[in-house]
């Protein structure tokens, strides 16, 4: 009995607990310096990788290096000499006659890229590019860069008064090379800011010499090519650009749509430019408009025959998706909910399907194609809205319009007799004819029958 109680009390014995662990002491160290939310100045980005697994080219320069972003690229250091070149010659349109003077106001414009240093620096997304860790060697690529840009700008504008007088230059004289330049200098990742460009050459030039310009005409001028019959003077004159990609965003979204949906829902979906055409609609050119400009029937403000889809006039060569590219990609990072190209574009995407969609909108003046070939085209546009985020809407209301007009089927059993019987004179003349002769053939019938 007492063994048992033994063997039961030994069975009951607290085990001594073990020794807690001395607890490891992290710490979490968190730079005070790190920001938390995009800086207002930020407006040059690197392309979203999501874009770039599209077509990477598109956003890199081919021939010439300006900002941060591509400054060490191999090659684009060829360009690095004219940019010596073009300093040099620059020298001689800055204020002051002696040599002394001439290099007080070089110093002047050094003196204002350093005190602006650490602004332009925020104009570039955080942790996007790293800066040269030598202050002097950031503010000489800003003056090389925004030399060059002056001088091929100012050379640019002079060449249009007098074609010879440059005809031996590095640049101006090769055609294949301006055209090169010009594309580099629209890619959002190839950018200076704006307002240190507008500083440091209203420094540099003397507005009291003759035919004087403003850099943001000088700018508008040299990137006619993407604002032609597009933007009106006095819709830019006072237009605060980012930079060289902002402006020619301008140039093409200065009169975009207001158009909501009716319903607060966005449409998925739009048919084809063909389709749209069996069931009657008419694709009109809408010249000298701005490119997002596109209008239909009822709108008061615009008045548009029922049926009609009045669009301003897409040129497509080379260069358009690299444009398109670039321009997307920005709104993209800076413009949510005002991404008016990434809409126009994706109305584009809707309308062509196929090459029978670009020859129909070819032939109706609403595409100019410079590559020649329809499929191409068709491709190109497909391609563009690839990794592109909607965010608001912009044609919904548009979209909504055409999709009512094509789903009614008087307008398709109109169309489609039209499309039979009055597609030509000499067909909608033997059709008429024909019903003449119809009714008469009845009319005698009748009056027979009850004769």
């Amino acid at each position: 009995m007492e063994e048992n109680e033994l063997s039961n009390s030994s069975n009951h014995i607290e085990k001594p607990e073990k020794p807690e662990k001395p607890r490891k002491h992290i710490t979490i160290e968190i730079p005070e310096h790190l920001e938390t939310t995009f800086r207002p100045e930020e407006c040059i980005y690197k392309a979203p990788a999501a874009l770039c697994d599209s077509n990477r080219a598109s956003y890199t320069p081919r021939v010439i290096s300006i900002g941060p972003f591509h400054g060490g690229s191999e090659n684009l250091q060829p360009m690095e000499i004219q940019k010596q070149r073009y300093l040099k010659e620059f020298c001689k349109r800055l204020r002051g006659i002696t040599r002394e003077e001439v290099q007080e106001s070089l110093n002047e414009l050094l003196s204002t890229i350093e005190d602006h240093k650490d602004e332009i620096k925020r104009c570039y997304a955080v942790n996007t590019v790293d800066f040269p860790c030598d202050d002097d060697k950031f503010v000489k690529m800003i003056l090389f860069d925004a030399v060059f840009i002056f001088e091929l700008f100012l050379k640019n504008e002079e060449d249009k008064r007098d074609n010879r007088r440059y005809q031996d230059d590095f640049i101006i004289g090769k055609p294949w090379l301006r055209a090169a330049i010009q594309r580099d200098l629209i890619l959002l990742e190839n950018q200076l800011p704006f307002f240190i460009l507008e500083k440091l050459y209203r420094l540099a030039i003397d507005e009291r010499k003759p035919n004087y310009l403003s850099f943001l005409d000088l700018s508008c001028r040299y990137f006619k090519k993407y604002g032609r019959n597009k933007a009106k003077p006095n819709e830019t004159n006072h237009y605060e650009a980012l930079h060289f990609t902002d402006l020619v965003r301008h140039f093409l979204s200065f009169k975009h749509p207001q158009l909501e949906s009716p319903d607060g829902k966005q449409i998925k979906n739009l048919y084809s430019a063909t389709m749209l055409h069996q069931a009657g609609i008419k694709f009109k050119p809408l010249p000298d408009e701005c490119l997002l400009d596109i209008r239909a029937w009822k709108q008061d403000e615009n008045p548009v025959k029922k049926g009609e889809l009045h669009m301003p006039p897409l040129e497509i060569d080379s260069s358009t998706e690299c444009l398109f590219r670039n321009l997307m990609a920005l709104e993209q990072c800076h413009y949510p909910r005002q991404e008016f190209i990434c809409r126009y574009v994706k109305l584009l995407d809707f309308l062509v399907d196929v090459e029978k969609d670009v020859d129909l909108l070819i032939e109706n003046k609403v595409i100019v194609s410079r590559l020649g070939d329809s499929k191409a085209v068709a491709e190109l546009i497909n391609k563009l809205c690839l990794e592109i985020v909607e965010v608001t809407s912009g044609y919904d209301a548009l979209s909504q319009l055409l999709n009512d007009y094509y789903e009614s089927s008087w307008n398709k059993n109109k169309a489609y007799l039209v499309s039979v019987y009055f597609h030509n004179v000499w067909i909608g003349t033997g059709t008429v004819i024909g019903l003449i002769i119809l009714a008469i053939t009845v009319t005698r019938f009748i009056l027979f029958f009850f004769r």
